[in-house]
């Protein structure tokens, strides 16, 4: 019975990390391939897709291989033998979940640019925003039960300092100005962290939207 419990688990966070893969490489992908293929500035640039690969792997590795057992994961009939991590329903609501991550993203750029920002005033909130929204996914991905917020305080040894590391690199990026200078930064205006503070939101909400109409789906 210990066995099974266990390979369950194992799967369960398989299947987490799976789809947290699919769904955050969404964005990346969008914010890279469509400002080239529409000649807007430049987004994402080399540096930044390297740093987003160098927090995408530990999340994987570590948060989701810690992420402890589902409290009714025994009371779940077995699935089907058939049944996969890559199964299309799974992955095609993660990748609209990072769709509408790159949406808000790329239409936030687009408003800071028409308010008067530079490029890289505008990159470095969408950037900010991005590295952040890593963590949102992690927090969606944890539990498809759980809202945001209630997987922010469900245990997990290694989300705390999952998110210490990536706000202690969004400040790092802005507050260095070497580092800054490397990764294409400017400083944003005054007003930049209520812009982060909106886009993120707007993440948020798509998320959270998300979750609500899947479980409604899959409930009928």
């Amino acid at each position: 019975v210990a066995a099974v419990a266990q390979g369950r688990r194992i799967d369960d966070n398989i299947r987490k990390a799976t789809r947290f893969v699919f769904a955050v490489h969404v964005p990346i992908v969008a914010l890279s391939l469509v400002p080239s293929l529409l000649h807007w500035p430049v987004l994402l640039l080399p540096v930044h897709i390297v740093l987003l690969e160098l927090l995408i792997d530990p999340a994987c590795a570590v948060v989701f291989e810690a992420e402890p057992a589902d409290p009714h994961l025994m009371e779940r009939p077995p699935r089907p033998a058939s049944d996969s991590p890559f199964a299309v329903w799974g992955l095609l609501y993660a990748m609209l979940q990072g769709l509408g991550m790159a949406a808000v993203l790329m239409l936030g750029q687009d408003w800071l640019v028409h308010q008067g920002w530079s490029t890289a005033q505008g990159r470095s909130v969408v950037f900010g925003t991005l590295v952040l929204g890593v963590m949102l996914l992690i927090l969606t991905h944890r539990d498809a039960t759980r809202s945001i917020w209630q997987s922010l305080i469900a245990p997990n040894p290694w989300l705390p300092h999952m998110a210490l590391g990536m706000s202690a690199l969004v400040i790092a990026m802005l507050g260095i100005p070497w580092l800054r200078d490397l990764m294409g930064l400017a400083v944003p205006p005054p007003d930049g962290l209520a812009a982060c503070a909106v886009l993120l939101g707007l993440c948020m909400l798509w998320l959270e939207l998300m979750r609500q109409v899947t479980q409604h789906i899959t409930k009928r």
